[in-house]
């Protein structure tokens, strides 16, 4: 696998799945109503992925809700020209005080270029801008991370995601994320047969990204697999517990988040 293909040439125009406002479900900033920008294409297939339609980079329909929360959608065709993202984006976020864009996939760094574009054309308003990312495309992140104020970083574990990333490519992202002082965390999906050897290493692999840094370590979050596709059954709270435990004697800023926007029904 030769993860590190973001696009090059600038366009016009980003493939986007969908646009809307909605409330904040996984890791740091759980709670909080943000914009989502939801982009297409993604460079792995996770197991349990729970976002299909947006795998696949190629043109189709857009959604783009009016006003915020309410779900009042009107479709477009993506790709989407960039001013028309913006005005999308700013309608939304200009309606409600929103805490942040969450700038999600797919994987939004298969367009990195064209993530540029757009965030350029966001500078004025200053809004906080959150990635979420798989964290394996680094100079794809070179690209966007002068204007992000928030990186969520997912650590892959093999025996959950059913995907073989190389640690060494998270931790290349990990490193190049905190190097530029971005307040970034880590989210780990465990399972009901998570291998324990797979999470030591991906907490190691953190805490030495960590080590002799000034600024505050990046949190892991631990968050139990929701089942969806191919992934049938969530860990058992015993699980979830020795899985803590686990990674809290090897490094001790690890928190258990499930994805709390699935309990209270929202996208």
């Amino acid at each position: 696998m030769s993860p590190d293909r973001p696009d090059r040439p600038a366009a016009s125009s980003i493939f986007v799945s969908e646009i809307f406002s909605a409330i904040q479900g996984e890791a740091a900033l759980v709670g909080t109503r943000q914009v989502f920008l939801r982009l297409t294409g993604c460079n792995i297939r996770c197991s349990y992925c729970d976002q299909p339609e947006a795998l696949e980079r190629r043109a189709g329909p857009c959604r783009i809700e009016q006003t915020p929360g309410r779900r009042d959608w009107t479709t477009v065709a993506s790709p989407v020209p960039l001013d028309a993202v913006a005005d999308a984006v700013l309608g939304l976020w200009r309606s409600l005080p929103h805490h942040s864009l969450s700038v999600t996939g797919g994987e939004p760094l298969l367009q990195a270029d064209r993530l540029a574009e757009l965030l350029v054309r966001l500078e004025e308003e200053r809004l906080p801008v959150m990635l979420e990312t798989n964290g394996m495309l680094a100079r794809g992140l070179d690209r966007v991370i002068e204007r992000l104020t928030y990186v969520s970083m997912d650590l892959k574990l093999p025996s959950v995601d059913g995907v073989g990333v190389d640690p060494m490519v998270h931790h290349r992202f990990l490193r190049a994320a905190l190097d530029a002082g971005i307040e970034t965390w880590v989210k780990i999906v465990i399972g009901a047969t998570t291998d324990e050897r797979e999470l030591v290493e991906a907490v190691d692999l953190v805490a030495a990204a960590a080590a002799g840094r000034s600024v505050p370590v990046p949190v892991i979050y631990l968050q139990p697999v929701t089942p969806f596709g191919q992934v049938t059954v969530a860990p058992d709270p015993a699980t979830v517990l020795a899985l803590h435990e686990v990674a809290l004697r090897r490094y001790p800023s690890v928190r258990v988040v499930p994805q709390t926007h699935k309990a209270i029904g929202q996208l």
